[in-house]
């Protein structure tokens, strides 16, 4: 057979034995309930902030405070009042977070400010109370009857939005988040799948007649693929039910995921399997024992973890800035970052080409040296082979164990 035949037969071994194991149904299990449970914990996150804000009032907006405050209670909101005495002060604490919304001015002057967006419920309760004002006082001052008084009613309390926030662009990056999360998990679990599998041939000999009609490269080729496919399908399992949960809790709206999210999230999850997996292939095929593969994995998972955490601490919070666009540009983070630019619409076509264009080179590179290294180690048994041995810079006269 050729190559391609040949890499096609060990990639459906390794698929039919893979996902026919019990750790293919526990990991995903375990996947989906950590998904699950990130989901979960933003809508509750979500909720709480929406149900309880620390309210500043301001001088004379401090008479309406209380029956702002019931108003609120009654419709299923607890509002905590922090009074001020300049509109300096609360509009400071209200630009360090420290309080979430500043009320101020009195009767039709009564202007809500908030750093983002305004509570709807706090917005009802101020353009209440704020018209109960002004009809006491009118009623007080011109003993007028209602119907009088109502005329000098009509208004609304102005509202003055610091930072704006789009909530399709949130619910935007919460998807970006989503495929990330889902892709980094995916990578670390079956690239030391792949990792283990190769100790495993390795340690019972098997390799050794593998290697009697394959060449190494081809059995690291199909080892790779076949597991691979048994993840492909594994994140398509957890992806539907993630979007599924994330809609019903509302974190997300289906129509925000686009086709191009979608179609992006898979391209990266084969891009950025395939360039680990070469890397934790190659990991273990250094060693010859089970209890190993955790040590000469680690430094390939501690790379994953960086990414994910820059996708959390930097691409989420500013999928636009120069600091994450040069790191969706590094093929070892591309993988995870570049999906929540894509998800939040702020990675131009050309950017996206390039990444991908990049990562692919890697991948080619990282091809050739993986092959190296798995050649040169996978019939070496005992101890754990050296990096520079493992590379074939051993001295001419040494031979494999």
């Amino acid at each position: 057979m050729n190559s391609q035949a040949l890499i096609r037969v060990i990639a459906t071994r390794e698929f039919l034995a893979r996902i026919r194991t019990r750790l293919f149904a526990i990991t995903t299990v375990l996947t989906v309930v950590g998904i699950g449970a990130y989901i979960l914990l933003q809508a509750y996150v979500l909720n709480k902030s929406a149900t309880s804000l620390d309210v500043g009032f301001v001088g004379t907006a401090q008479s309406i405070s209380a029956p702002v405050r019931a108003e609120a209670a009654a419709l299923g909101e607890t509002i905590t009042v922090q009074p001020y005495a300049s509109l300096a002060a609360g509009t400071a604490d209200l630009q360090s977070g420290t309080i979430d919304a500043l009320v101020s001015g009195s009767g039709p002057s009564t202007t809500l400010t908030t750093q983002s967006s305004v509570d709807p419920t706090l917005e009802t309760a101020l353009n209440d109370q704020a018209r109960q004002q002004v009809l006491t006082e009118y009623l007080t001052q011109h003993g007028l009857s209602p119907s009088d008084a109502l005329g000098q009613l009509n208004f609304s309390v102005g509202v003055n939005e610091l930072s704006p926030v789009n909530a399709a662009r949130v619910e935007q990056i919460v998807i970006g988040l989503l495929v990330a999360g889902i892709l980094y998990v995916t990578m670390v679990i079956y690239g030391q799948l792949v990792a283990a599998g190769v100790i495993e041939e390795k340690s019972n000999r098997i390799v050794e007649i593998l290697l009697a009609t394959v060449r190494p490269w081809q059995l690291m080729l199909g080892k790779i693929a076949g597991i691979g496919l048994v993840a492909l399908i594994q994140v398509v399992l957890v992806a539907g039910v993630a979007l599924v949960l994330a809609s019903v809790t509302k974190l997300v709206s289906i129509p925000t995921l686009s086709v191009d999210v979608v179609v992006s999230g898979i391209v990266w999850f084969v891009l950025g399997y395939l360039m680990y997996a070469l890397l934790f292939a190659a990991a273990g095929s250094m060693v010859s024992r089970q209890e190993d593969v955790s040590s000469v994995a680690l430094p390939v998972i501690m790379v994953l973890v960086a990414g994910w955490i820059l996708a959390l601490t930097v691409a989420a919070p500013d999928p636009g800035s120069p600091g994450t666009t040069v790191l969706s540009f590094i093929p070892l983070f591309s993988p995870v970052i570049m999906p929540v630019r894509i998800a939040a619409g702020v990675a131009p076509f050309w950017q996206v080409a390039i990444s991908v264009v990049v990562v692919i080179a890697t991948i080619f590179v990282f091809a050739a040296i993986a092959g190296r290294i798995y050649r040169n180690s996978v019939l070496r048994v005992g101890g754990r082979v050296k990096f520079s041995d493992a590379l074939g810079l051993t001295p001419s006269g040494e031979k494999l164990t």
